[in-house]
């Protein structure tokens, strides 16, 4: 699943969306039926084992803020239970 999400755009160079499913800091599920992978301000995503998501709508085209999201924390990706 994460190097699956590490793959950023696809071969016609636009960018590769998913949707995913995820237990916020606060404790609160979030569901982003459309997203892409981005990086996070300041952080080494890899050291600190957190990916950044960007919602977005059906054109590929950025709504809201980022996420970031611890990866212990991914619930669901593309519909598929993710189990550590």
């Amino acid at each position: 699943m994460l190097a699956d999400m590490d793959v950023r755009l696809r071969m016609d160079g636009t960018k590769r969306t998913f949707s995913i499913k995820f237990v916020g800091k606060n404790g609160k599920l979030y569901y982003l039926p459309n997203a892409f992978a981005c990086g996070v301000a300041n952080t080494n995503m890899k050291e600190a084992r957190v990916r950044g998501v960007q919602p977005c709508d059906c054109k590929g085209n950025p709504e809201g803020h980022v996420y970031p999201v611890g990866i212990d924390n991914i619930v669901e990706y593309n519909g598929k239970k993710v189990i550590f």
